[in-house]
Order: structure tokens, then sequence, then C-alpha cells
């Protein structure tokens, strides 16, 4: 009976049938541009929204001549690679333990080794990879020229009444006095500012979890949607609207010392434990006077640390309640902690709050209506 190769690809030698290598290859390679360009098609939306973003920032650098800060953006990468290799390794320890221990499996690595070979050798999960990724990452390399520009375009004049705001919510009182006994515990502020700086891990993996997934849903495509109309209409638009610096760079703009005790408390603290905030804020303010070139940015409202939190809560509820009740505390904390280092208001947190929360049900209801033909339900 004749034996047909991968793919269904065969060839007659003789009077046998065998299998031809290279031709199933070609086939294979077919095949994945076939499943590539489809996956294409369900992903223009995306696409399009990315090049936009990339116009956008090309006419806005062009204008105001500003570029990202690639130095700042070189420490986050060294953060972001040993937090992937840690976990990289503690998941690798941990599902060859529960082969071995907990499933009994007689050769757990070799298990091991064809289910991770089997996961990234799938052709729809690539093909969904490489469009979701290619977007996301168009989109962060057009914010990181559109928030250095946010100043530029519009120079910080919202500060002080942002503070007045959070006072009059606050029954008289600034947010970080109600949340003196953190500030006054090294220990505490060091910790925020650990689960503060955690946030871009945080970033990365959940763009990339929700990238490489196999099964293209209109979820996947709610979050990757949200997550950019949050970076460009909250972190490009409406902190042009409502330019602001925060609390941290208050004092600096001759606005009045209402935040010096905060800052006295986090150079205390600093002292004792390495406070990250304090040394990423003199990089962005020495940016922004033209003391040393390129600069990430300075924009307080509204705070996107907050905004991506929600989102990423968002998401993670709708696949698991137990990691989305996690991802809400994650928001909760990075919340606190965007007004204990002193980076934002508290009302740039809760107007972010806001923001994610009606970008996503607005992207809910734009797909229930017009998802691309092929995104499951």
């Amino acid at each position: 009976m004749p034996y047909r190769g991968a793919f269904g690809f065969s060839k007659i030698v003789g009077n046998s049938v065998a299998t031809s290598e290279p031709l199933a290859k070609a086939g294979a390679g077919r095949v994945f541009l076939s499943i590539l360009a489809d996956a294409y098609r369900r992903h223009r939306l995306l696409h399009v929204m990315a090049i936009a973003a990339l116009l956008l920032a090309a006419a806005v650098g062009l204008r105001t001549g500003n570029m990202p800060d690639f130095s700042v953006l070189e420490d986050y990468a060294l953060y972001l690679l040993f937090a992937f290799w840690m976990g990289g390794c503690a998941f690798a320890l941990g599902s060859f333990f529960h082969l071995a221990l907990i499933k009994r499996d007689t050769e757990p690595l070799g298990t091991f080794l064809r289910s991770m070979g089997g996961f990234f050798g799938d052709a729809e999960r690539n093909a969904n990879s490489l469009n979701g990724l290619a977007a996301s990452i168009a989109l962060i390399s057009a914010f990181g020229v559109l928030k250095g520009a946010v100043a530029i375009l519009s120079p910080f004049a919202w500060d002080h009444a942002l503070a007045q705001a959070d006072r009059a919510l606050h029954f008289g009182r600034a947010p970080h006095e109600w949340l003196w006994f953190i500030v006054q515990s090294p220990l505490a502020v060091r910790l925020f500012n650990l689960a503060y700086n955690s946030w871009f891990v945080v970033l990365i993996a959940s763009v990339f979890i929700a990238c490489i997934t196999r099964k293209d849903t209109k979820l996947r495509h709610q979050f990757l949607m949200s997550f950019m109309l949050v970076w460009i209409l909250g972190g490009f638009f409406l902190a042009m609207g409502l330019s602001s610096a925060g609390p941290c760079f208050y004092e600096r703009l001759g606005l009045g010392s209402d935040y010096h005790p905060l800052l006295q408390a986090l150079a205390a603290a600093d002292r004792i434990y390495p406070i990250w905030a304090l040394s990423t804020q003199d990089i962005l303010w020495s940016g922004y006077i033209g003391a040393t070139p390129g600069s990430l940015g300075i924009s307080a409202f509204p705070s996107m640390h907050v905004a991506m939190a929600v989102l990423f809560a968002l998401y993670a509820a709708r696949r698991s309640w137990l990691v989305g009740l996690l991802m809400w505390a994650f928001a909760a904390i990075i919340m606190v902690g965007s007004v204990v280092l002193g980076w934002h208001y508290a009302v740039d947190g809760y107007a972010s709050v806001l923001i994610s929360i009606a970008i996503w049900k607005a992207c809910g209801h734009l797909l229930a209506r017009f998802a691309p033909d092929g995104v499951a339900a």
C-alpha cells in the first residue's frame, strides 16, 4: 500500500512509493504561509492601528526632534532578561518535578522536551504569535517617541490643579499623607518599589501570553486592541490635554514644597535600601532639562502603570478567576505605589482605571459586532 509522507506528499521510485523529504518540506512551507496569511487577515485591524501609531510617531518626531532614551530602555531590558531567565528556570524545574513526582512519568525529561517541542512547533500558534507580537512591538516603539514629545508639545500646566483635586477628594490632605505609615517605613517603600518595577515584567509577560495563544479568540483581540488604544488615547492624547509632571517634580517646577516631606522620606529610605524610583526620576529630569541627550519623557496624567495593570486584570479575570484576583491585587499595589513613590497624583490613577475599563468595554462591543472572520467567540 503506498506510503504518504508528511503533509501527504510522496513520489514513486521504480515500483515503490518513497517519501520525498524536499517536497515534504516545500509543502510544509506552503502550508505555513497559508496559515500565516489567514492569521494576517484576522489581525489586519491591529496592524492598521500599529501602522497609524508609527505614522503619528514619525510626524511627531519630525516636529519635535524627540527620540526615546535608549539608555533607560537598556536598564529595563536587563531587569527583564534576568526576570525571564529566573522565571523560565523555575517553570522548567517545576514542570520537570511535577512530571517526575506527581504524575510519576517514567521519562519526565523526554516528556517535558516533547511537550515544549509541540508547543513551539505549532504552526497556528506561531502564526498568531508573529502577527500579535509584530503589532504590539510596533505600537510600543511608536509610543516611545510619543511619550517623550508630550511635554514638548504641551508644557506642564496641570500639576497645581491635579494636586488641589487630590486634596479635595481626600478630605483636605494629600493622598501620600494618608499613606504615611508606608512612606516612613524604608522596607515598605522598598517592597513597593520592587512591585512597581516588576510591572515591566508583567507587561511583557501579559502581552506575550496573549500573543502566543493557539486559539485566536475575540478575548485575545479585545486585549490587544485595548492595549494599543490605552497607550495612544490615554498615554498620548489625554496626556497632552492634561499635561503634568507629577509630585516628584512638583518642587523642581517651582510650584512649591507640598511634596518635599515625601521626597525627604524617600531619600531617607534610599540610604537604607536602594529606591530605584529616585534614580529614574533624576534621569528623566536630566533628559527634560536637556542635561543628557534623549528622554523617555515625563508625563503623569494618566498613570499608564495603573491603566495597564487594570487592563491586565480585566483580561486575566476572563481567563482564570484566581489569576484575575491576583492581578486586581497587583493593580491595587501599583496604584498605592504610584502615590507612595511620588510618581503620580491619586487622581492620575483613578482616571486610569476609568479609561482602561471604558476602552476594554468599547473594544468588546466592537468585536461582538465586527470581529474578523475566523476569530473564535
